[in-house]
């Protein structure tokens, strides 16, 4: 996967030459900084290990996480690994979401954002809409 070198620039010297590639929550990977993974180990770190919840989710969130350095010409090997888990065949899409971005099958995401955009307007009201005040 090349990364485009305007979103390389984007970031700081530190996080442009090596990426932590995950599972995503949904059916694709997810693409960490190493800045934005330090943060989101630290948060890990805060659960309790005494809980088997808590347990689980931090064995589950890091299974197959993996570090990956660009290479001279801007690219990622993705694990094949990771390919397989999401669904990935041939083309895939690169969603950036907050803090982090996406990599989908491109059929995979085509047809979720379809089936979403549906809902997109109470979605909309009911993650970012002001409170009514029931």
């Amino acid at each position: 996967m090349l990364i485009p070198s305007d979103v390389k620039k984007q970031l700081p010297p530190s996080d442009q030459d090596q990426f932590i590639i995950s599972r995503g929550v949904d059916d694709c990977l997810s693409m960490y900084t190493s800045t934005e993974w330090k943060e989101v180990m630290s948060k890990l770190r805060k659960l309790n290990r005494f809980k088997s919840k808590d347990r689980k989710f931090a064995r589950m969130f890091q299974k197959g996480a993996t570090k990956i350095n660009v290479d001279s010409n801007g690219r990622l090997l993705l694990p094949k690994g990771l390919l397989g888990w999401a669904g990935i065949k041939k083309e895939i899409v690169i969603v950036a979401n907050v803090d982090l971005w996406e990599i989908w099958d491109k059929k995979t995401y085509e047809g979720m954002m379809k089936d979403d955009w549906d809902e997109f307007d109470q979605l909309a009201h009911e993650v970012m809409g002001e409170p009514s005040g029931e």
